[in-house]
């Protein structure tokens, strides 16, 4: 299976990739192979439209990829700023409807959770039981939050919902003791406000990873309850944006007379 991951959560990033094998087993150890084939990277979270047109084109024309048609096309889908979401997400809606193949989308806080469990097994830390809180620059002087554990090798459970909060309001949670702290905090906005981590380890993919959303992808698949959009947004591989806030602009109210 040949995929096209996008995120432009925060930078842009764009990779093509192989599955080349899966364990049947969801809870396996031993998780999902890929073979990267092109990938590309810019940082700047202002210039996604200029950048992902060439960085696409770039990649589509790699001999390594056109040799071969994609199968499918996986998008980061937030919570993140919305100008940077919408360009990742309708450039891989517009390459899944001239190819004919489906798009598929992974919540930008599943796959920096996913990122930060596989730095904890690096460093030899167990996993299994592990939890991450993820909290990722919402601009306000808030942050975009969820907290995860492991879903075998390559996928995570959300523990509650996406929520979008002042610093001040997740440390009072947790000072309060409604939630147990997690063994690493994760994402931009634990670099830029430390004290979440409560004096625990801060791991700091300030976005997710293209070839992680990509192993998401494919074990949601294995576990895909049927087909359907609904079973997709059940499986969490629904394409539609998680914006928690309101645009900031407005369609201007109608004349009143």
């Amino acid at each position: 299976m040949r995929i096209l991951s996008i995120d432009s959560s925060f930078g842009t990033q764009l990779l093509v990739a192989d599955v080349l094998g899966a364990a049947a087993d969801e809870a396996s150890a031993a998780g999902t192979t890929l073979r990267v084939l092109t990938t590309a990277q810019q940082d700047s979270p202002r210039r996604h439209a200029e950048s992902l047109g060439p960085m696409l084109a770039a990649a589509l024309a790699h001999p390594d990829v056109a040799q071969a048609p994609l199968d499918a096309v996986v998008a980061a889908t937030g919570p993140a700023p919305f100008t940077g979401l919408r360009a990742g997400l309708v450039t891989a809606r517009t390459v899944g409807r001239v190819r004919a193949i489906p798009v598929y989308g992974v919540p930008s806080l599943d796959a920096v959770a996913r990122a930060a469990l596989d730095e904890l097994g690096r460093q030899g830390r167990e996993t299994a039981s592990a939890t991450v809180l993820v909290a990722t620059d919402a601009r306000r002087k808030e942050v975009y939050t969820a907290r995860y554990r492991a879903r075998g090798s390559d996928d995570v459970e959300r523990l509650g919902d996406y929520e979008v909060l002042p610093p001040a309001v997740v440390r009072e949670r947790a000072e309060r003791g409604q939630l147990p702290p997690p063994d690493a905090v994760a994402g931009s906005g634990a670099a830029l406000y430390p004290e979440l981590a409560d004096g625990g380890e801060v791991l700091v993919p300030v976005s997710g990873d293209v070839a992680t959303q990509v192993r998401i992808v494919a074990a949601r698949l294995r576990m895909l309850p049927g087909p359907g959009e609904e079973a997709l947004a059940a499986a969490g591989l629904g394409a539609q944006p998680l914006y928690l806030r309101r645009p900031d602009v407005h369609m201007p109210a109608g004349r009143t007379q």
